[in-house]
């Protein structure tokens, strides 16, 4: 006896890559390419970065982002300030995926206390999360006070992948 059958594994979903942004504000990623050995689907805006959830299931949400700083860090965070990258449902802002930049913390007693984001590094984002049919998700970046110009992608680039795995 079996089963009804179930959806095609990830036959539903893309994945592109973004290079070369330069800011110090919070923003979504957008322009991505979609040229082989990526690829896209009607469902993904290549151009605004944004991926239309074509039915409700449950989603694996992949990326990897590079980045630099523009100059040498000049500045220390202070300690709520806690830049990240995040992927998050754009009608109600709800992060569904999540990371922090790397920072380095240092306080050595009565010399130096420091706390500041390294000068590139990658951050790596993975989940699985179900989502409704409609939903618009985006790849963002969240300063969080963070002022400093970043080169998002870095040469490296910056890989997002979502595709239906139920």
């Amino acid at each position: 006896m079996q089963g009804a059958q179930g959806p095609a594994f990830a036959t539903e979903g893309f994945s592109g890559r973004a290079d070369g942004i330069t800011t110090a504000a919070s923003q979504q990623i957008a322009n991505f390419s979609v040229a082989a050995p990526y690829y896209s689907n009607v469902n993904f805006n290549a151009t605004t970065g944004t991926y239309t959830v074509p039915a409700t299931g449950r989603y694996s949400i992949k990326a990897t982002i590079n980045y630099t700083t523009t100059a040498a860090i000049s500045v220390t965070l202070g300690g709520g300030i806690n830049p990240s990258f995040v992927v998050r449902r754009i009608a109600d802002s709800t992060t569904l995926v999540s990371g922090l930049f790397p920072v380095l913390n240092v306080n050595i007693a009565l010399v130096l206390t420091l706390r500041t984001i390294l000068g590139n590094g990658t951050v790596t984002l993975a989940g699985d999360v179900q989502l409704n049919a409609n939903d618009t998700i985006g790849l963002f970046y969240v300063s969080d006070g963070l002022t400093v110009n970043l080169n998002l992608g870095a040469g490296q680039g910056i890989v997002w992948s979502v595709y239906r795995i139920a």
